[in-house]
């Protein structure tokens, strides 16, 4: 049995991947913003590599791991849209 297939662990995937993906957005803006003693070029190249990781793992989280339903009153028909 292949346990990446389970819903409990594809949860649990997406759960790491939101908190990690969050963690290093934070990360990012605190060393851009509250790490004083490092140089200012490292301080950037590296909170701004930071704040784009974690934002891209946000991004893959958004489209693959969120739960999505049909909203509510919307009716789905597997016909295509009449055209006028």
């Amino acid at each position: 049995m292949n346990h990446a297939t389970t819903p409990v662990s594809r949860r649990r995937l997406g759960r790491r991947l939101f908190w990690l993906g969050l963690g290093l957005v934070l990360a990012g803006l605190a060393l851009l913003f509250l790490a004083r003693p490092v140089p200012l070029p490292a301080r950037v190249l590296t909170g701004l590599v930071d704040v784009i990781a974690g934002a891209v793992l946000l991004v893959v989280w958004n489209q693959k791991f969120r739960e999505r339903g049909a909203s509510s009153g919307a009716e789905v028909s597997g016909e295509p849209p009449t055209s006028r």
